[in-house]
């Protein structure tokens, strides 16, 4: 719910009218300067990838054995009529003209040696609702098809939105989509979700984990040549996870889950519809990128990648220092999707890069299993709620509509109720975010769970806005006062997801440390003013936050 910050002061300010004249001329600047400064550091040899995919270490016993399927649906718009793309403005500003790449949801189905199944999947989307105004078309009305159709929990299924800033608007706040791209989507997610659990082979589960320092940055990323920002005050999720299931008998990838925490916003408002770096990443590792010479050998031909946005709080892409070819890489004269190109390539082959490393490993138990709980989230702001509940009009608020149910189960006047998820495939915990979490709540899981690596999945079952620890609050308020703070539907709200997912990780098995209560600490004392100072430093011509 925010573009790529670009000064000090956080925020453009998208959704205050008072704002948006200031914010436009900002939002136009985009990544690929930044992304064309850095695509030829540290760049390996064009050799180096264009040969066969990156070859995963060789599992060794006793290896656990899977069943696990994956499938994707196309679910690009047919027609741009009255077609609003999120993320960028305020109201029905950034209507789509056209497509400048398809757009899909992807998903993996892994199924356990006792029978359980887990389903985890992608949806190029800005945000998705868990249900919606208009009819059962949300991620949890998908959800209890599946159920019915394929008798999986709905506790045993995360579906994610990629968060792309030109993906399409189904929070309705930028305008929307017409209603029946909202049947179609759901068409197409369960079709998928069908196949893709109809199509499950034995498999072996192989994870590794980059170290992607230099790739985001965050507060304050314009005050050095790094563009990475104050991660002394604002630490991020540095660590790239990835998941990958390989065919027993044919030895062949079946599908790679890709895990990275950073915003889907390496381009600003386009116009045109774009999966963002999500979707390059996603088509790099399916070997089925547009514009790779034919013949050349990189990704895993024949597999699907279903490429997950983690804790991406004040976090948004900066450049790509490592693991660039501008030797395998479309040409910039050539490539109308360079910038998504070149990061979301780069970010491909640090997930080939982990599969391959020494500290990879091979999941050793076949265990399978998911649990969830409700969570609450109080609405402690007045616009937001107006938003969700008043009629669509021609006035501002009225293009700044909430498409989301605004009944119970899932609204009580002003508290929300969302689904918090975690699954466990083998050694691993997955956990669910229904927003936009700060890395706080994945740094407060990992001191708390014991898991050799843990995935996070923000804007998952749910779009409920940012999700910060209450020690975050003071740097939401200060760093990004008119979108991460203003987006804050409660100051709680990502201690409440750490305490609940730390009940649903016991539950399935893994030992959890520490207290809850520590999520609810109050941060640095005294408060670090650094954001402040730094807005302070800006031209008057710069918007402040």
């Amino acid at each position: 719910m925010r573009e790529r910050e670009t000064h000090a002061g956080g925020s453009c300010g998208r959704r205050v009218l008072v704002a948006a004249a200031l914010c436009f001329g900002l939002l136009a600047i985009t990544a690929s300067g930044l992304l064309a400064a850095t695509a030829s550091a540290n760049a390996p040899t064009a050799s180096a990838n264009a040969t066969t995919a990156a070859k995963s270490r060789p599992a060794r016993d006793p290896a656990a054995t899977f069943w696990v399927g994956a499938a994707k649906a196309d679910v690009t718009p047919s027609s741009l009529k009255s077609f609003y793309l999120g993320g960028y403005g305020i109201g029905p500003v950034h209507e789509a003209t056209a497509v400048l790449r398809h757009i899909y949801f992807r998903v993996i189905a892994i199924r356990g040696s006792r029978g359980q199944q887990v389903v985890i999947g992608a949806l190029d989307s800005q945000g998705y609702s868990v249900a919606y105004q208009q009819g059962p078309f949300g991620f949890r009305d998908i959800e209890r098809d599946i159920q019915r159709r394929l008798r999986i929990p709905v506790s045993h299924v995360i579906l994610q939105a990629t968060h792309s800033h030109n993906g399409p608007d189904e929070i309705g706040v930028w305008g929307g989509v017409p209603t029946a791209y909202f049947e179609f989507v759901k068409r197409q997610i369960e079709d998928a979700i069908v196949r893709a659990v109809g199509h499950e082979q034995r498999a072996r589960l192989h994870v590794g984990t980059a170290d992607m320092a230099g790739f985001s940055g965050t507060f304050g990323s314009d005050t050095d040549s790094t563009h990475t920002g104050d991660q002394k005050d604002y630490p991020i999720d540095q660590q790239l996870r990835v998941l990958q299931a390989v065919g027993t008998q044919t030895g062949r990838v079946v599908a790679t889950l890709v895990n990275y925490s950073t915003h889907a916003t390496v381009y600003g408002p386009l116009n045109k519809v774009s999966p963002d770096w999500p979707g390059a990443t996603a088509t790099y590792l399916e070997s089925d990128e547009r514009g790779i010479a034919p013949g050349t050998r990189y990704g895993y031909p024949g597999s699907t990648a279903i490429v997950t946005v983690g804790a991406m709080g004040h976090t948004w892409p900066a450049g790509t220092p490592r693991d660039s070819d501008p030797a395998l890489d479309p040409p910039k004269a050539r490539d109308d999707n360079y910038p998504a190109d070149v990061y979301g390539n780069a970010v491909a082959r640090m997930a080939i890069a982990a599969l391959s490393s020494n500290r990879s490993f091979w999941l050793h138990s076949s265990r399978v299993t998911g649990t969830e709980q409700m969570i609450q989230v109080p609405n402690t702001n007045p616009v937001l709620l107006a938003a969700q509940n008043e009629p669509s009009n021609s006035t501002p608020l009225g293009g700044y509509k909430i498409d989301r149910a605004n009944t119970p189960p899932w609204d009580y006047g002003d508290v929300y109720v969302a689904p918090l998820t975690a699954l466990r495939v083998g050694e691993l915990p997955f956990f669910s975010v229904p927003g936009e979490p700060y890395p706080s709540i994945k740094f407060s899981l990992n001191s708390d769970v014991r898991a050799p690596v843990s995935f996070i999945f923000g804007l998952a079952e749910d779009q409920l806005g940012y999700a910060e620890e209450l020690g975050d609050y003071n740097g939401a308020l200060q760093c990004s006062t008119t979108d991460e703070w203003f987006f804050t539907i409660s100051p709680v709200f990502g201690s409440d997801v750490v305490r609940l997912q730390r009940a649903n990780a016991a539950a399935l098995g893994f030992p959890v440390t520490g207290s809850a209560l520590a999520a609810y600490g109050p941060g640095a004392l005294p408060p670090s003013t650094n954001c402040t100072m730094q807005q302070l430093q800006q031209p008057p011509a710069a918007p402040v936050g």
